[in-house]
């Protein structure tokens, strides 16, 4: 009986919810009208409902409840009360690879494709693999964090009795669901940053000094702190659409230890944006733009599910006019650094062929930040420079 309630949530969870509001914001108002349900139940229902989504659009037309056991089946690798219940055949095989588990599904009359789980092949970046990729929505991404400078042997002896794998120079991956603050204070210690955001510092080098660095879409500032930790001496300048965002960032900056920046509200999409002259030219810029976020989505699948990919051409004009505001603001030599969070090649290559071809930047390095074989984000980054004056 206990099964068949929660089985029952969730199918309920899956009728009414219709994306627009974050699938973890929306289930919290849905646990608090729901009092009854314990903590057992909360947890359990959240796993059936995110199973139904990482499947993504495959087997659309299946029942939601089967859907609900067959996405348990996929993304769980050990056996469970729950699948044991209602599909004990298939409980028996939980520990079993993906593919081998793919395969038996197939041998039981099932239907699934795992190319329908991102339907849309045809509009990724070069290099990603759609197979891997689509197999990737199966599996809940991994916790990282970045170490900061000076605080690499606390972290190291502070995770021994915690599973966790040390990527050199500066990255812990942990399980999800690590509770950090318990280990750490986060941004002063260790700043919570998926693996592929970590490799933006790659992109990141310095081409002048004293280095002016401007975040142009600094969003919570993850990446600024990055640029302070790897760039000695660097002067700060960050900016984004929204006032509130830069609050919380001049926040996680106070805890970071960063007192010395410049911050600004602009809407980069405007050609009449207002913009300051303070520190004017930069000497390396960041735009870390707003994107679909597709190379996220393994972290939140409801939104592959929901996704119109008329949103890409959306983006698309948002991310040309933001590169059309920022360009002109760089000194001579500068470096520019383009990412998004986005596996489209039209926020991606055809955004970098842009600042190639109509502003005349120099491509130094471009490509698929891939995280999808890592249990990490999906990325893209290219840097570029300008011409130095002759």
């Amino acid at each position: 009986m206990k099964f068949d309630n929660q089985l029952r949530y969730a199918t309920t969870i899956l009728s009414s919810y219709w994306g627009g509001t974050p699938l973890h914001t929306w289930l919290k108002d849905f646990f608090r009208q729901h009092k009854q349900m314990g903590s057992n139940d909360r947890k359990t229902v959240s796993n059936m409902v995110y199973a139904f989504y990482r499947l993504g659009h495959a087997v659309r037309g299946m029942p939601v409840d089967q859907r609900i056991l067959l996405g348990l089946f996929f993304v769980h690798d050990q056996p469970g009360e729950l699948l044991a219940y209602f599909r004990p055949e298939w409980n028996a095989q939980a520990s079993r690879p993906l593919e081998e588990k793919i395969a038996l599904v197939h041998h039981a009359g099932i239907d699934f494709s795992p190319a329908e789980i991102f339907p849309w092949k045809d509009e990724l970046s070069e290099g990603i693999d759609h197979h891997a990729f689509c197999l990737s929505f199966l599996r809940q991404p991994d916790l990282f964090l970045r170490i900061r400078p000076g605080y690499e042997q606390l972290a190291l002896s502070r995770t021994k009795e915690v599973a966790h794998e040390f990527i050199p120079p500066f990255t812990l991956r942990l399980p999800n669901g690590t509770k950090v603050e318990a280990l750490f204070t986060p941004d002063k210690e260790v700043v919570i940053q998926d693996y592929s955001s970590q490799r933006i510092a790659g992109f990141l080098r310095p081409t002048a000094s004293p280095v002016i660095f401007w975040d142009a879409c600094a969003a919570s500032g993850g990446k600024s702190i990055l640029a302070y930790d790897t760039i000695p001496g660097i002067s700060i300048t960050v900016s984004d659409i929204r006032e509130s965002i830069l609050k919380n960032l001049q926040q996680r900056f106070r805890q970071a230890g960063i007192t010395q920046f410049y911050s600004f509200v602009a809407d980069l999409t405007r050609k009449d944006t207002a913009l300051s002259s303070d520190t004017l030219p930069y000497n390396l810029v960041l735009a870390d733009v707003p994107c679909t976020g597709s190379g996220t989505w393994s972290r939140t699948p409801e939104e592959l599910f929901f996704f119109n990919p008329g949103k890409i051409l959306t983006y698309s004009a948002a991310q040309r006019a933001i590169v059309g505001n920022i360009l002109p603001r760089l000194a001579p030599g500068a470096g520019f650094v383009y990412t998004t969070c986005s596996v489209f090649r039209k926020e991606n290559e055809a955004i970098a062929g842009l600042v190639r071809e109509k502003f005349g930047l120099r491509q130094e390095q471009a490509g698929a930040i891939k995280g999808y074989d890592e249990k990490a984000d999906t990325m893209f980054g290219a840097r570029f420079s300008t011409m130095r004056d002759s």
